[in-house]
């Protein structure tokens, strides 16, 4: 049980935490390109490399390149990473 003053504190501040995380997760993501952006979106679907390079008619060591680029450019340590701040970015 919480006071219902601590439960209005809370919600506020998880309330104002979400507009500057999604900002905050868009701006990390600025440096991709829109291709690397676009496979990024896919990896964050849930979709392995064979998956996104059939659906968008790419080799699919044309879809690792990309991943490994907005990897190294976002200084991510997996594709867990790049789904999160997807997610973050609300670009689903």
């Amino acid at each position: 049980m919480l006071a219902p003053t601590v439960t209005r504190r809370l919600i506020s501040s998880f309330a104002e935490r979400g507009p500057a995380r999604r900002e905050a997760a868009r701006q990390r993501l600025a440096p991709l390109t829109a291709r690397e952006l676009e496979i990024v979106r896919e990896v964050a679907r849930g979709l392995g490399n064979a998956e996104i390079a059939r659906q968008l008619t790419m080799s699919e060591a044309t879809v690792k390149a990309h991943v490994s680029r907005a990897l190294a450019k976002l200084q991510a340590g997996n594709r867990v990473q790049l789904a999160i701040l997807v997610h973050d970015a609300d670009l689903l």
